[in-house]
């Protein structure tokens, strides 16, 4: 009896369930989320190791909710970019057919700002600078036409990909130097290693057409190092060096012309032991003339260690005018460069980002427990 019961109950469920299946409606696509425009306060964070050295994690965050606006999977130690109207993003990406080894395959990857989601992709040489990335190892344009992707193999090289085309259109030797600083509408400047500045000249079929280096270093490569990477305030880069010396020059011209070097240092902050540190310690803002240094006291080769302040200096007149203490030591800052800046720092260990008016100082909050080893900020 009970074996029949169970199964007159299995027929009605079957029954049942096939009428259910039958009168169910279609099931809808899947609908992505389009982001709004960007914000000036908009901040991508960079973590290049999210768990495996195969994978670069790019977070968006909002910085004035403060709240995670999506997230981009690129490949190994990607670099990145933002296209000057911000409806596009770029990374490069190098990719392994056996995960880390294997047939090498680079490519530049087109990504739909609002969606955040890849649109295109464009060939690029296997020979891609595979190194903890920053703001030199990929530039744009101004106009939008020509992404430049830094190469070494260990020759150094550029990469340029036209946007229209998204094709390759040509690779452009920097012998003896490295780092793109975009600073004209078909020009960029790198980085020599006697100290030098090297400014390059292409066209619109990506052809070198100027190469001039300046006639001098401007810095002493072994007694008074750089950070790679300097803060642009309007027309003018500043590089500061490990010591604390500050190092103006006009990248706008042809070749770029170093200014007066001076120091970000007193006698006092000397004998305490302040200097400049971290991954990404320098940034500057063009509408005040301003230039953030993230600074810890530490001793020689310290320049890397995260930073408990940042000073800021107007670069006009050569002097301090703010220091920021920060609650939580950063290795990273950034600024943005509208009329309300704000100061955004980022800590490795922990993972977290805080933010400050970047006039002022004010504090203004916090994100933590962000995903991975952060590294990178990126503005637009």
């Amino acid at each position: 009896m009970m074996k029949r019961a169970a199964t007159i109950l299995a027929l009605l469920l079957l029954c049942g369930g096939a009428r259910l299946f039958a009168q169910a409606p279609p099931e809808e696509g899947v609908k992505v989320r389009e982001l709004p425009p960007a914000g000036p306060h908009w901040i991508f964070v960079m973590a290049p190791f999210s768990g495996t050295l195969e994978v670069t994690s790019v977070v968006a965050i909002d910085g004035d909710s403060r709240k995670v606006l999506g997230q981009l999977t690129g490949g190994l130690v990607s670099a990145f970019a933002v296209a000057p109207d911000h409806k596009q993003i770029y990374m490069a990406d190098t990719y392994y057919s056996r995960g880390a080894r294997g047939d090498r395959t680079d490519v530049l990857t087109v990504y739909d700002a609002r969606k955040l989601a890849p649109a295109a992709e464009a060939a690029i040489p296997a020979k891609r600078q595979l190194s903890i990335p920053d703001s030199s190892s990929m530039g744009v344009t101004p106009d939008g036409r020509f992404v430049l992707i830094a190469n070494m193999t260990p020759a150094t090289s550029v990469s340029v990909v036209d946007t229209q085309s998204r094709k390759l259109a040509g690779e452009i030797a920097i012998p003896g130097c490295a780092e793109i600083l975009v600073s004209g509408p078909r020009q960029f400047a790198s980085l020599c290693g006697d100290g030098s500045v090297m400014t390059t000249q292409f066209d619109d079929n990506a052809k070198m057409t100027s190469q001039k280096r300046t006639a001098r270093p401007f810095f002493d490569v072994e007694k008074d190092p750089v950070f790679g990477v300097p803060a642009r305030i309007g027309k003018e880069a500043c590089f500061v060096s490990y010591h604390g010396m500050a190092y103006p020059v006009d990248l706008a011209a042809s070749p770029a012309r170093p200014g007066q070097p001076w120091s970000l240092l007193s006698d006092a902050d000397r004998k305490q032991g302040w200097l400049p540190g971290g991954w990404q310690p320098i940034w500057g803002y063009g509408r005040g003339g301003l230039l953030y240094v993230l600074m810890h006291r530490g001793g020689e080769w310290s320049h890397k260690d995260p930073g408990s302040e940042v000073w800021v200096f107007n670069v006009r007149e050569h002097k301090r005018v703010d220091r920021i203490a920060l609650p939580v030591a950063a290795n990273s800052i950034l600024v943005s460069q509208d009329g309300a800046p704000v100061l955004f720092t980022l800590t490795s260990q922990p993972a977290m980002m805080q933010e400050f008016s970047a006039i002022g100082g004010r504090y203004l909050g916090a994100i933590k427990d962000l995903a991975g080893v952060p590294f990178e900020i990126f503005g637009l």
